[in-house]
């Protein structure tokens, strides 16, 4: 079909797109079809290719799904490819040049509404994190993370576009890093801990949910100072968030670990002190910390310190907060009550130990993540004392523990998740 002489802007526009790019027009109409995806139906491709070569000649102007395919395609504004009209006291070359350089600077292989959606999801796999398995929450995290990483990787995105997706990633990874810490995978998740790091940096965003994913991982693999001095970062960095409160809480836990109890309650005074300041989240996601979750921190740090009084009172302050509707979350509520166990076990109380620690003993297996299991760890260790020797009570507590922790959380396919 032959060109017209003087056919409409938008119709130059179209056909000077396709050929910056080097397409045929029936290259074009796979183009449109990729950008369709399952969402748009399109007529069969033929009728599509003879669409374009209406339109290109200026015949009909195109109708919808027509004009968002095409920006969707050239990566331009509906008002740049359809709208926009050459100035009079421009000559036509000059005014080509100005659209060539605009079509340049907004190509685009994600669309805003799609770095939108990516990021919606990201915010739904936090809210979830509570509520679902570790090793199925690890799968859609992971699948996201690669979305992502495709994205970046493939192709030219706008500066603010390509920031974005760093910053979602780096959450991404910072949450992948927890979920393999749950599964007890701690070296791929300094492995993530750190590549959040590094993806945040990148964004120019805060770098404070790598941070307490890091500071976790390290805590468990005994780095105490080092996990105490990741919290601390990361609380010096974060906004005013829940994540500061937490961070504030996991340098006291990881204090109180290396023996430094000033540190340890002058961290939870500041957790406390900026939880008056915050506003309050879902108090489900990784990066929550309501008022359940700083009374483990509290019952936490007594334990190290050997104040079973303290523990417990710790723990009656998490069951008036649940008590007084602050979100119920099963593996916080473990904790507590094979926290408030231990106290006892300290106490030498070894029917009020069995009458917390039970109820928890049923948590489904998919559930028994490495900060629950490692808590009864701790109470075997105890309960093996000399002075429990011939305990019945205590030869029940030991088999509890022992068939709980060997039915514990583990990925199905370990060394696969990276």
């Amino acid at each position: 079909m032959m060109e017209k002489s003087g056919s409409p802007a938008w119709a130059e526009r179209i056909r000077d797109g396709r050929r910056q790019r080097g397409w045929s027009q029936k290259q074009l109409a796979s183009q449109l079809f990729k950008a369709a995806g399952e969402e748009i139906a399109l007529p069969e491709f033929e009728s599509v290719v003879r669409r374009i070569k209406d339109h290109e000649a200026g015949n009909s102007r195109p109708k919808d799904p027509y004009p968002l395919l095409y920006c969707r395609v050239f990566g331009m504004d509906e008002a740049v490819l359809f709208d926009a009209d050459d100035s009079p006291a421009a000559s036509p070359s000059m005014s080509r040049d100005a659209i060539e350089h605009a079509a340049w600077i907004e190509q685009s292989n994600v669309g805003d509404s799609t770095v939108a959606m990516i990021d919606e999801t990201r915010y739904h796999l936090a809210e979830r994190h509570t509520l679902t398995p570790p090793e199925p929450m690890l799968a859609e995290v992971l699948r996201l993370h690669r979305q992502v990483t495709a994205l970046l990787r493939g192709g030219k995105q706008r500066l603010r576009q390509t920031r974005e997706l760093f910053r979602i990633d780096a959450d991404l990874l910072a949450h992948t890093c927890i979920l393999l810490g749950d599964l007890y995978d701690d070296e791929s998740a300094v492995v993530h801990g750190r590549t959040a790091v590094l993806s945040a940096q990148e964004a120019g965003a805060s770098e404070a949910a790598a941070l307490s994913a890091q500071a976790r991982t390290e805590r468990w693999r005994r780095r105490y100072a080092a996990s105490a001095d990741a919290a601390r970062r990361g609380y010096q960095c974060s906004p005013a968030t829940p994540l500061r409160v937490l961070l504030a809480s996991q340098e006291a836990n990881a204090a109180s670990l290396l023996g430094d109890f000033t540190r340890a309650r002058e961290a939870l005074q500041r957790a406390e002190e900026t939880a008056e300041s915050v506003a309050d989240d879902s108090g489900v996601t990784p990066w929550s910390c309501p008022p359940s979750r700083r009374a483990l921190y509290a019952l936490s740090v007594a334990l190290q310190a050997r104040d079973p009084v303290a523990a417990l009172q710790a723990a009656t302050a998490a069951d008036d907060a649940w008590a007084n509707g602050a979100p119920w979350v099963a593996g916080t509520w473990a904790q507590v009550r094979f926290g408030a166990g231990i106290a006892y076990v300290m106490m030498g109380d070894l029917d009020a130990a069995a009458e917390q620690v039970t109820p928890a003993m049923s948590l489904p297996p998919e559930h028994r993540l490495s900060t629950i299991t490692n808590y009864l760890v701790r109470m075997d260790a105890q309960l093996a004392a000399p002075r429990f020797r011939g305990s019945d009570i205590v030869t029940t507590l030991r088999e509890q523990i022992s068939m709980f922790n060997s039915a514990r959380a583990l990925p199905a396919t370990a060394g696969e998740n990276g």
